[in-house]
């Protein structure tokens, strides 16, 4: 693959969970997957790592093991989303049956963040959404990590580009805090309403 040009792989990981895996009917397992990233790395492939968290089944176990999971596999790149139901999908059914489906017609914020409206029992939706500002958090500033970033970027010659991502990341990062620590005082102000 690498003679024939490919230098990027985008891979739907999914979860790092084999019961999530199961679930969803994903067709893989979490062994294969080590054992292609192992072999992408051995040819020089460079991989982004898709995963999603509030998958069916989705426990704070689950989301744990699909964050060591991740890190683990130690892709270059990845990506975190919160599941989302849509109309006519079969995650959709299961939800809307099940009662899981919290809000239905907001699936991103005035900024474009990904919010969760799917909430099992013992899974908050605030949860969820904190779970991956911490995935994030936990997979970029490992110092492997960074310094994968950091030496590609001196090697490069991309200091200047590095720098302006960092600041966008970092940007970033703020809104979904921010974001997270909203969703937490709206849960608690509603609880409190609940209880008065």
């Amino acid at each position: 693959m690498r003679e024939a040009g490919c230098r990027l792989l985008i891979v739907g990981f999914e979860s790092g969970d084999p019961q999530i895996l199961k679930n969803i009917k994903k067709g893989a397992t979490v062994e294969r997957a080590r054992d292609f990233a192992r072999d992408c790395h051995k040819l020089g492939l460079t991989i982004h790592g898709d995963f999603i968290l509030g998958l069916p089944g989705e426990t704070k176990e689950s989301i744990r093991n699909t964050i060591e999971f991740a890190k683990q596999l130690d892709v270059e790149t990845i990506q975190v989303s919160i599941a989302h139901a849509f109309p006519g999908t079969e995650l959709y059914e299961y939800a809307r049956v099940n009662g899981f489906i919290t809000n239905e017609n907001k699936m991103t914020d005035e900024g474009g963040h990904q919010l969760a409206h799917i909430e099992y029992p013992g899974l908050p939706a605030d949860y969820v959404l904190e779970m991956v500002h911490r995935f994030y958090d936990e997979y970029f500033f490992r110092p492997r990590a960074a310094w994968r970033v950091v030496s590609k970027a001196i090697a490069n010659g991309d200091l200047k580009r590095l720098y302006h991502e960092s600041r966008a990341f970092l940007k970033l990062r703020a809104q979904r805090g921010k974001m997270v620590r909203d969703a937490r005082t709206q849960k608690a102000g509603a609880e409190a309403r609940a209880q008065a």
